[in-house]
């Protein structure tokens, strides 16, 4: 990695906190303002969302196929394709392999033989905390979905050389997916997935 500007010297650009100035809490989440100092000394704002996380997870047939899924997306009033994630629990950081396992279970009804650490995502770094664990799962076995009771959603099977072109296209629009998508396909052609 190489400087754009070299002035001979390397800035420190840490913020500190100084105060919380408000803070919301809801269901998921926990909207704050704080005031914090600059690098410069000068005071600003951050407005920050906390979230405890979430899983994402890759789960690839022998066919190369990925398991997504479909769902209405409240937020963006639109129906999105997602690969299979879901938030962590309090105190699900320690294990997040087995959140992925829970949550591939509970949303396509399939398990895995293997699970495999696609490394971390962060989905929204300038106002948000959270990170969602990326993983690839293996070796499925297929039973019956464990849906919550205010959950719709329609599992799907798309190759991988098409997902890829999703991405490409515009079509899959979700970060998280994206990531493993991409990883995936470059695991594929690199010969080690």
């Amino acid at each position: 990695m190489r400087k754009i500007f070299d002035e001979g010297f390397s800035m420190d650009l840490k913020e500190t906190f100084v105060e919380n100035i408000q803070t919301h809490k809801g269901n998921i989440l926990t909207f704050r303002i704080d005031r914090v100092r600059c690098p410069d000394g000068q005071l600003a704002t951050r407005d920050i969302i906390d979230h405890n996380g979430g899983v994402c997870v890759g789960a690839l047939t022998d066919e190369e196929e990925l398991i997504f899924i479909r769902q209405f997306r409240y937020s963006y009033e639109e129906e999105l394709l997602e690969l299979p994630a879901g938030k962590l629990e309090i105190g699900e950081n320690a294990d997040t392999e087995a959140a992925g396992r829970r949550e591939l279970e509970e949303e396509t009804g399939a398990r895995a033989d293997t699970f495999i650490d696609l490394g971390v995502f962060y989905p929204t770094c300038g106002y948000c905390n959270e990170i969602i664990y990326l993983y690839a799962a293996k070796g499925l076995h297929f039973g019956k979905q464990h849906l919550d009771r205010d959950e719709f959603i329609e599992p799907l099977k798309i190759k991988l050389e098409d997902a890829v072109k999703m991405v490409m296209d515009g079509t899959l629009k979700d970060g998280k997916s994206i990531a493993i998508i991409m990883k995936l396909n470059e695991m594929k052609r690199n010969g080690v997935l």
